[in-house]
């Protein structure tokens, strides 16, 4: 019975993640439309991220503490959550924000690949066709006007994203950081991320102030809901329903986007892009109810070995 409710927790946490981490543009383009630039924008996200969930942990009284032995693959889990910020955020300046996050996620296939060639974990059909559908409903959420350019800088930098975010996912679940509390490491991840933001702004001299207190505002929600919710959500799922099935899940992430886009900022909603969210909740129900028919045709083969 536990291990049901510690399914179901992660598939709900994989779901929030996704829906969570597709809010960025709702308080970041604001923010960035008011000239703060993206180094500062992720330094202060990452720096009010971090001590949100420090307070939280205070008030839970739970020692943010790791071990020696822990601390250089912190460093790098870190180091990746990060990275795969500062990569989408440069091939926003080669190509449209549209088009870099139809193309990023790409990284559930490259999740998938290498926890099958490095790991040996089997792909079921009901994982396959649940992949399929995502990248053909995230195809269908972006719709071209012809307009768009293709760089082979923005497409490199696109890629690098992803497949830094696909290593922060398999590392969590194929290493002994997988134990510890999803609070715990989303500290230390976001901490780290802090840090990077702050050697990347010239030790601090190239961070920029922020402009108003409407920005403060939209930082500080950006830092909670796409950041701390999100980051600890993906952690949470990675540890229940591993690598391959959090990154499908993430398919709510553009839908996410795409709602945003339209009900927030005016953008055009089609047949097209609502079929296409359709695709994506239905390619979700495969993913769930594949793996539930998996678990209990398994569940039967060992009943019957042992009668």
């Amino acid at each position: 019975m536990r291990k049901l409710n510690d399914k179901v927790a992660g598939y709900i946490s994989g779901m929030v993640s996704g829906a969570t981490y597709g809010m960025i543009p709702l308080f970041s383009l604001p923010v960035l439309s008011e000239g703060l630039g993206f180094d500062s924008l992720l330094f202060y996200r990452y720096l009010l991220a971090a001590v949100v969930m420090a307070m939280i942990q205070l008030v839970r009284r739970r020692s943010l503490t790791i071990s020696m032995r822990d601390v250089p693959l912190v460093l790098l889990l870190g180091g990746l959550f990060a990275f795969s910020s500062v990569f989408m955020f440069m091939a926003f300046d080669y190509m449209p924000t549209g088009l870099v996050s139809t193309m990023y996620f790409v990284y559930p296939v490259i999740t998938a690949v290498m926890m099958s060639l490095l790991f040996r974990e089997r792909m079921t059909w009901g994982r396959v066709l649940s992949l399929v559908m995502s990248l053909v409903g995230i195809g269908m959420l972006y719709v071209s006007d012809g307009k768009e350019r293709m760089s082979f800088y923005g497409v490199l930098l696109t890629f690098a994203a992803a497949l830094v975010y696909a290593l922060y996912i398999v590392i969590t679940n194929n290493s002994r950081i997988r134990t510890m509390p999803s609070s715990k490491l989303a500290f230390w991840s976001l901490a780290i991320g802090a840090v990077i933001f702050f050697v990347r702004a010239d030790c601090g001299m190239a961070l920029q102030a922020v402009p108003s207190a409407r920005a403060w505002g939209l930082i500080l929600l950006l830092a909670i809901v796409p950041t701390v919710v999100s980051c600890t959500a993906l952690v949470m799922s990675i540890r229940y329903v591993g690598s391959t099935i959090t990154s499908i899940l993430g398919a709510s992430e553009p839908v996410t986007a795409v709602l945003c886009g339209t009900l927030v900022f005016g953008e055009p909603m089609s047949w097209r892009i609502l079929m296409g969210i359709v695709v994506i909740i239905v390619a979700v129900v495969v993913l769930v109810a594949g793996d539930g028919f998996v678990a209990k045709m398994r569940s039967k083969s060992r009943t019957r070995a042992i009668n």
